[in-house]
């Protein structure tokens, strides 16, 4: 009995001795294991796109004329400018002005153009007037009804002379003075256009009344010159050209003499050298009521004989034409320091 009690008490000791060690083991094993949850905190800056993230679009700089101008004297030159590089040039009628890569922009005949330069898609124009080196008065003598009412042969004057004769007519050709001299006025008004003129007629047909003083009074008020046409008669053996103007003791434009004779001088001698057709040379006249009613330079060109076989064929031909027209205009271009 006693044994059996001191082997339960032994066995209850060693109950208790695994029991403490056990709880101590849990504690050690514990501590060994337990782990430290260290929260980090991550700071993200989120980046919100601004509206700017597209090319910002260049600023568009309009097309504008830095210099240009608004009239331009036919022969004369002026150049253009704009604001921006890579000018592309243009006008709008080449034969009135013409403009170069450059801007140049050069006047050739009385008129209205629009010069336009471009960039791109960018347009800008001007409006120019070129305006005329002189203004050229062309009478065509005569009409297809002569006016035998009479008139004064200058202001003030009490002698008088038919409003307008009928002229004469081509021993050749047949053809009247009055169809002649408005062919020669129509070629001669173009060809100065193209130089650079302005042309003021006193007549564009044949069906007409005006007087010599009427022609006159109409190119006096608008014209720089007069140059009248007329065509001579006389022997068949009589040719060649003549002009014909008021000379300084003329009663009426005496005071015109020095710049008609230089007009006269001019034009016959040119259109004699165009033509070959012979100088008669000038002749100073006081009856001449187209001339007497002048307040401008003018000359009355006697352009050949219509009773001469010759200068009538001459006359009426296209080559010979053109060659008079050609002639009357250098003299008239020298006359004003153009040549």
């Amino acid at each position: 009995m006693k044994r059996m009690t001191t082997l339960m008490i032994g066995a209850t000791f060693m109950a208790m001795a695994v029991a403490l060690t056990g709880n101590m083991k849990g504690k050690v094993f514990g501590a060994e294991t337990q782990t430290t949850s260290v929260q980090t905190t991550v700071e993200t800056t989120t980046v919100t796109p601004e509206t700017t993230t597209k090319k910002e679009k260049k600023k568009e700089v309009p097309l504008v004329f830095k210099k240009k101008y608004k009239t331009i004297t036919a022969g004369k030159s002026k150049k253009f400018k704009v604001n921006l590089k890579g000018v592309k040039w243009t006008s709008s009628n080449k034969k009135i002005a013409g403009v170069s890569k450059k801007g140049v922009v050069k006047a050739k005949r009385y008129g209205k153009v629009w010069i336009s330069a471009k960039v791109g898609k960018k347009v800008v124009k001007a409006k120019v007037k070129v305006l005329p080196k002189k203004v050229i008065g062309i009478d065509a003598g005569h009409q297809r009804q002569g006016n035998n009412g009479l008139e004064a042969i200058g202001p003030g004057a009490s002698t008088k002379k038919p409003k307008v004769s009928g002229g004469t007519a081509g021993v050749f050709t047949k053809k009247p003075e009055f169809v002649l001299t408005l062919e020669i006025a129509t070629k001669l008004k173009k060809k100065l256009i193209n130089q650079g003129y302005k042309v003021v007629m006193t007549r564009t047909s044949h069906d007409v009344n005006i007087t010599n003083i009427q022609r006159a009074q109409k190119l006096n008020k608008k014209c720089n010159i007069a140059i009248r046409l007329h065509a001579d008669g006389g022997p068949a053996s009589a040719q060649g050209a003549s002009a014909l103007y008021a000379p300084a003791s003329n009663p009426y434009v005496g005071k015109l003499a020095p710049k008609s004779k230089r007009l006269s001088e001019c034009v016959l001698n040119a259109y004699c050298e165009a033509t070959g057709i012979r100088s008669r040379g000038l002749s100073a006249r006081n009856d001449l009521s187209g001339t007497n009613w002048s307040t401008i330079p003018v000359t009355l060109l006697e352009m050949g004989f219509m009773t001469n076989a010759s200068d009538d064929r001459y006359m009426s031909s296209a080559e010979g034409q053109k060659k008079m027209v050609d002639g009357i205009a250098k003299g008239i271009e020298k006359y004003f320091g153009y040549q």
